[in-house]
Order: structure tokens, then sequence, then C-alpha cells
């Protein structure tokens, strides 16, 4: 089991600060506690706070964070397909690996915030069509970092004798996890994907989905679970908290979430409680766990002082 921090640059989630400084802290504190990943959601508004709070473009992050960090990988929580052209998203990925070693995850999602994407003027589409646009991205990626010269013409991109060097490090390309749990996505992931990356579930949910991937795929995929975590908070706490997440992601998904539907599919409770939820998590097929804390920083805290320990050789 290797352990992310999902990292709080949005001031969302009960954090103290936010921006620049708070996210270079609390990337760099991770790496000291030995997390094997930092993820950075890729919003060019902020998504989760008053529209109007600032919000730091991901990529240009990512970037400075990595040259300060020599250990954890990075990820986008999730990078946006709508906001650049596939064939320089693939460019940026194969630099960044090259620069920092190898240490990318591919995590390109359709997108779901409309108002930043057309409030920047970018296409929008219906859910399945930007599936099939992500697709698309994907496989024009997958073949830049793997063939010398690639021609490619779909429905929503085209690219023509297109090169790309330097390769990515990651042989034999950067590992594409594809997020989301959609009809459409799931077959995404069965295709073309390296790890399934989805939102918390209570293990016997993810274990029948994992039976559901491997049976469309024909082969076992990763799974890479994102967490809310309220490990080791008094049950007050608990709550308060749960109220605040499900407030912020009201807007987020087609049915918005309750506050019981964030305990009932999330990490809470004592140490014991939580160590044994993991380990039912991990029997259920989940390789990665990206911890969502709160409050952020005590939160990233708790778990890796407490809950990864049991998890570590």
């Amino acid at each position: 089991m290797e352990f992310g921090v999902r990292l709080a640059v949005q001031g969302e989630m009960g954090a103290k600060g936010q921006g620049w400084d708070y996210t270079r802290d609390m990337a760099l504190e991770a790496e000291q506690l030995g997390f094997d990943s930092v993820w950075l959601p890729d919003h060019v508004i902020n998504a989760h706070m008053s529209k109007e709070v600032p919000m730091l473009e991901n990529w240009t992050v990512l970037s400075a964070l990595a040259a300060l960090t020599t250990k954890v990988k990075f990820g986008g929580h999730t990078f946006n397909n709508s906001f650049r052209n596939p064939a320089l998203m693939a460019k940026m990925a194969a630099t960044f690996d090259v620069m920092f070693g190898g240490r990318l995850y591919y995590s390109l999602g359709s997108a779901w915030f409309k108002d930043e994407t057309a409030g920047y003027g970018m296409p929008w589409d219906e859910h399945d069509d930007r599936v099939d646009r992500l697709r698309e991205s994907l496989v024009i990626a997958k073949r830049m970092w793997t063939e010398a010269r690639v021609s490619y013409k779909g429905k929503y991109y085209e690219v023509k004798d297109a090169i790309l060097e330097p390769k990515p490090v990651q042989k034999p390309h950067i590992p594409i996890w594809v997020p989301g749990d959609s009809e459409a996505t799931r077959q995404l992931t069965a295709d073309i994907g390296d790890c399934w990356f989805i939102y918390s579930k209570p293990p016997e949910t993810i274990r029948e989905w994992a039976k559901d991937m491997e049976r469309r795929a024909g082969r076992k995929i990763p799974i890479a679970l994102s967490t809310v975590c309220l490990a080791g908070l008094p049950d007050k706490d608990v709550t308060k908290w749960s109220e605040l997440y499900a407030l912020e992601r009201k807007h987020r998904f087609a049915v918005p979430p309750t506050p019981q539907d964030v305990l009932n599919e999330n990490l809470w409770g004592t140490t014991e409680d939580c160590i044994e939820r993991v380990r039912a998590w991990q029997e259920a097929g989940v390789t990665h766990l990206v911890i969502q804390p709160i409050p952020p920083l005590e939160g990233m805290r708790h778990f890796a002082n407490e809950i990864m320990p049991a998890f570590r050789k």
C-alpha cells in the first residue's frame, strides 16, 4: 500500500492558510513524514470556496514543488483535460518526468466544473462526450510517449507527424491513472488505464467494483482511492468537519453528498478503527490511498504518525 496526500491549495477543508506558502510547506512536510505522493487539484478558479478566493495554476505549482523535493511523486487531483491541448499536455508531462526523475502520475480527468471551463473560453461537452474527448487525449499521450512520430485524427483532436523528445523517464510510459466511476469512465479505464482512481467507498463496494473492473479489462487493474480523512478526531469534530466537507462539495456531484455519506464512505474513528478500514480496502484491491485530511496539516500528521506505520515494513 502506498500513501498520498491531497494538498489544500484552495484554503478548503479547514485549512488555516492557502496559496503558495501553505502548499509548499504542506508538500515538504508530507515528504518528511514519509508519504509516497502529493496531489494538487487542477483549477483556474476556486472550486470549493468563493470563486473570488485566489487559486494557483496546477502545473506551475507542481513544477516548483518537484524542484524542492526529491522523493515524493506528483499527480493532479485530477488534471483537467479541458484546459490543455493533449499533445502539448503530453509534452509537459514528459518534460516534468525527465526533469524530476520519473515522479509523475498522469491522472487526467474529463473535468466537471463547467463555470471555469466556459468562463475561460474552452469547450464544454456533456459527460460522455467529455469522456470520449479524454479517451482521445490519452491515446495521443501514450503514443507520443512511446512512438517516434505520431499522426492521429479523431473527433476532437488531430496531430500530424508529431515528435516528442525527450521521452519520459518512466517506461514504457508515464502511468495513466483514469479518474471517475461513471459507466463511460469505467470502460475507458478497462481499455487504457494503468490505475483506476476513484473517490472512497466502503470496502465491500470496492471489492465488487474491483471484480467488475477485472472482468471488463481481462486483467487486474490497481485501484487508487481518494478518501476524506477525519482520523483521530473527537466525535463532535468529526460531525463538524463532515458537515463542512459536504457543504464545500455540494455542487461537485450530481447527487450532493450528505454528512452521513461522508462518514459512510471515508476514514474516521480511532487509530485502530482506521487501520482496520485501510486493511479492508487493501484486501479489496486498493494499492494506493490518497488522503484528504481535515484539518489538512493536523490530519496529515496524525495519519503519518499513527496509521501509516502499521503498513510499513
